[in-house]
């Protein structure tokens, strides 16, 4: 009796095996690929959160101080204080003293009259510039004592 054994053949995946593979690898990829994309999302959101809420609170902040502000704009302390300062009123028992500030007066060209050089002893007045001296020379009788 003699027997034959065959070897089997080993033969390798079929096509149907190897393409089902092939797309199982690309979806598990694409999925992936797509969770990486949902978390640098959530990361940029969270930053997004933190600085919104830092601007919120800058904001309630402010709103804070213009609510106050507003309360005293709309006290009577306020509205007397504008009362007094723009229309001149006083009360009863005050004085209002007006300061009046002097202009210097103008001559007929336009320029400030000296008031030091009216003659008056012991008046110091500001030297005028003599119109034909260069710049540099005016500049320099301007920082250095004149005799």
């Amino acid at each position: 009796m003699s027997a034959v054994i065959k070897k089997k053949r080993q033969k390798g995946p079929s096509g149907s095996t190897l393409a089902l593979w092939v797309v199982l690898g690309l979806a598990g990829a694409f999925f992936l690929i797509r969770y990486g994309q949902e978390l640098l999302l959530a990361h940029d959101l969270g930053d997004k959160a933190a600085v919104q809420r830092i601007v919120n609170k800058e904001l309630r902040d402010e709103n804070a101080r213009l609510s106050a502000s507003l309360g005293y704009y709309q006290s009577d302390k306020y509205i007397e204080q504008r009362a007094r300062e723009d229309l001149n009123l006083r009360r009863p028992d005050e004085e209002v003293l007006i300061p009046i500030i002097a202009t210097p007066e103008l001559s007929a060209q336009g320029e400030p009259l000296d008031s030091g050089s009216s003659g008056q002893p012991g008046a110091t007045g500001t030297s005028t510039p003599v119109p034909n001296q260069a710049n540099w020379q005016r500049w320099l009788g301007l920082f250095s004592p004149s005799p």
